[in-house]
């Protein structure tokens, strides 16, 4: 499965730094990437047209990247008219490409952008991201949810240790635990105690940074919060959420015994 775009229904682009700016809501970024696909899509293919297009964006949006070691690039845009896949622009399977491959014309340069793989394509299980991909609907959660190894592992052993054993995709889809389970996720876009932060920090690492691992010392429930106030920024304490974690946890488990 490619986890960059399992489907015509979400795709992730994490990695394009799309969550590194200080508003990363979902109206945010269809708002900013809307106006980007448009834009791309009356530019001359050519190299100096490209370049004038990528300098425009830039001036207009004027980025201010969270992290500033990650780009936040100008190429990124949506890769179907209804808005449910976004990507690179330059892909040569982009619309109106005809194949051509213009990626080297971008921060990263084609060598990197074709061999870059985040390390959530070795991290996750084949299960979990099946899972993940049958559970997640948009692109704004799934890019948020799919990158974030750490926040992926602790949900799953969290939902496993209530359940007594490993959650089974066949058994899932037939129960009400797998609206559950799409709630769950949702909280790295509608976390109820992040307060009025129009930050959604992607845990997006290159390969083998500091991060993206899940330290198995950790309780699952601590690593969830640690997962959300990164991606939330949040500084303070949430009272109730872990109580909120353990409620939602054991609410899945009851719901995942209920064959509908």
């Amino acid at each position: 499965m490619n986890l960059c775009r399992p489907d015509n229904s979400k795709s992730c682009a994490a990695c394009c730094g799309l969550y590194n700016v200080p508003d990363a809501t979902r109206p945010s970024l269809v708002q900013k990437l809307a106006a980007r696909t448009a834009l791309f899509a009356s530019t001359e293919r050519s190299v100096n047209a490209l370049i004038e297009y990528e300098a425009f964006v830039r001036e207009v949006e004027k980025a201010t990247p969270l992290d500033p070691a990650i780009h936040v690039c100008e190429f990124t845009g949506f890769l179907d008219e209804k808005k449910k896949a976004v990507g690179c622009l330059l892909h040569p399977l982009a619309p109106v490409n005809g194949g051509i491959d213009f990626r080297g014309l971008c921060y990263y340069g084609s060598v990197a952008c074709k061999s870059f793989f985040c390390p959530a394509w070795e991290a996750l299980d084949h299960s979990h991201r099946e899972i993940l991909a049958a559970s997640i609907d948009d692109w704004h959660t799934y890019g948020l949810v799919v990158n974030d190894v750490g926040f992926v592992k602790a949900v799953f052993s969290l939902l496993e240790e209530n359940l007594g054993e490993p959650l089974e995709a066949g058994v899932l889809f037939k129960t009400p635990a797998s609206a559950i389970l799409k709630e769950i996720m949702s909280w790295k876009t509608d976390w109820p105690f992040k307060g009025a932060t129009r930050i959604r920090r992607s845990r997006y690492y290159f390969r083998d940074a500091p991060g993206c691992e899940t330290d198995k010392t950790v309780p699952t429930t601590a690593a969830i919060l640690e997962s959300i106030r990164f991606t939330f920024d949040i500084q303070d304490e949430m009272d109730g959420a872990e109580e909120f974690i353990a409620q939602q946890a054991a609410k899945f488990a009851g719901a995942y015994r209920v064959i509908i």
